[in-house]
């Protein structure tokens, strides 16, 4: 008890103390001062470079959602545990001799299905599950929705069930394809528009004009999916869905193409000019692209307002036929001439009168400059072949 209350601290163990922690506070110092210089220049080079910014919250996104889905989302829909045995049970299936199905999981209840948007939960064999699919709000809002014209923000239709089985019903008779699958891109459509700010029967419209609802159709060019969307050229885009795999996949692929759409919509400063960048038109001509998924809009716009149309309608709309004016010369040939005038039937052009029958040499030269005159006036005018 004595020696103990005798100790005293050695003097050389305290300025060793005093050095550790002096040399510790300098190299907290500095490290913290590092990796506070690595957070500004970080900052700044997502602020500079929209290139690095996209690839980074791309590579970000998915296991933001994936989190919130497996935890926050699942509590909101009263489901607190996930459906740890849907593995399991699939691989019990495949050994006892059972078919796999591709259909809704286990947890595919009413609260989930309210969660998801009414969307099945079924895993697309690409193994995108619509649950941890991304939103694509924010690169929406990238765009301003002050440079869409308002007619292709209309939202006030697919609004009601009725509504999108309606058009659901309407697109599997015209497109004969199962009515099952198409309510749900019916629905996906409806809440993809209401998530990027475009009108969901346009989107509809671009499906049915690009793929006929095929989700696996490719173009010779490259374009694929419902929406014909070049993966390779917006392979940033298809990074929140895991990569350029998910064009194939219904759900990521319409997402992707509404924000194509969108952009090509601001840049085109109407809806016909959007539609004519969307399809790869450099000139004013799109083929009748533009006018084909319009008449389009029109015709599913009038079955959601519960009106008849005929499902066997003609994509293309009709256009007017321009009256036919025959052209002809009642010039007869002059000095015994034995040439002859070969009479044309034009289209929409005005008729020409013919001249008044020369007197004298010198009025058929006066008629023969008129008429070179309103040759020259005019783009579309009579020609003159020899025999």
């Amino acid at each position: 008890m004595n020696a103990w209350l005798s100790w005293r601290p050695d003097a050389r163990i305290a300025l060793y103390l005093r050095a550790v922690l002096r040399r510790a506070k300098h190299m907290s110092l500095t490290v913290f001062s590092l990796v506070g210089c690595a957070a500004v220049v970080t900052a700044l080079a997502l602020w500079l470079l929209p290139a690095w910014r996209g690839s980074f919250a791309a590579k970000l996104m998915p296991l933001v959602s994936a989190a919130v889905q497996a935890g926050p989302a699942r509590l909101l829909a009263g489901q607190p545990l996930p459906p740890f045995a849907i593995g399991h049970q699939r691989e019990e299936a495949l050994r006892n001799g059972e078919t796999a199905s591709l259909g809704s999981a286990a947890s595919d209840d009413d609260s989930a299905r309210k969660l998801t948007g009414g969307l099945s939960l079924a895993v697309s064999p690409n193994g995108l599950d619509p649950r941890t699919l991304p939103t694509v709000s924010t690169l929406a809002s990238a765009i301003s929705s002050q440079r869409v014209v308002a007619d292709a923000r209309d939202d006030r239709v697919l609004v009601s069930t009725r509504e999108q089985n309606l058009v659901a019903n309407f697109i599997a008779r015209r497109y004969h394809v199962a009515q099952d699958p198409v309510s749900e891109l019916v629905r996906a459509a409806f809440d993809t528009g209401r998530e990027v700010g475009l009108d969901p029967l346009l989107l509809l419209s671009v499906m049915a004009i690009e793929s006929g609802f095929n989700p696996y159709a490719e173009s010779g060019v490259g374009a694929q999916g419902l929406m014909q969307v070049m993966s390779k050229v917006h392979s940033d885009k298809f990074q929140y869905f895991g990569g350029s795999h998910a064009a194939l996949e219904p759900l990521a692929n319409i997402k992707v193409g509404a924000l194509v759409l969108k952009d090509c919509i601001a840049r085109g400063g109407s809806v016909a000019g959007g539609l004519r960048f969307y399809v790869g038109s450099t000139s004013q001509d799109d083929g009748g692209y533009g006018a084909k998924v319009l008449a389009e809009r029109a015709r599913l716009r009038d079955v959601a307002h519960g009106r008849n149309v005929p499902i066997n309608a003609p994509q293309a709309p009709a256009q007017p036929v321009a009256p036919k004016t025959v052209v002809a010369s009642a010039n007869a040939p002059a000095n015994g001439s034995t040439d002859k005038r070969v009479h044309f039937t034009l289209d929409g052009v005005p008729p020409i009168t013919a001249p008044a029958k020369a007197t004298s040499p010198q009025a058929s030269e006066r008629n023969e400059t008129d008429d070179a005159d309103t040759q020259a006036k005019h783009e579309h005018g009579a020609w003159e072949v020899g025999a």
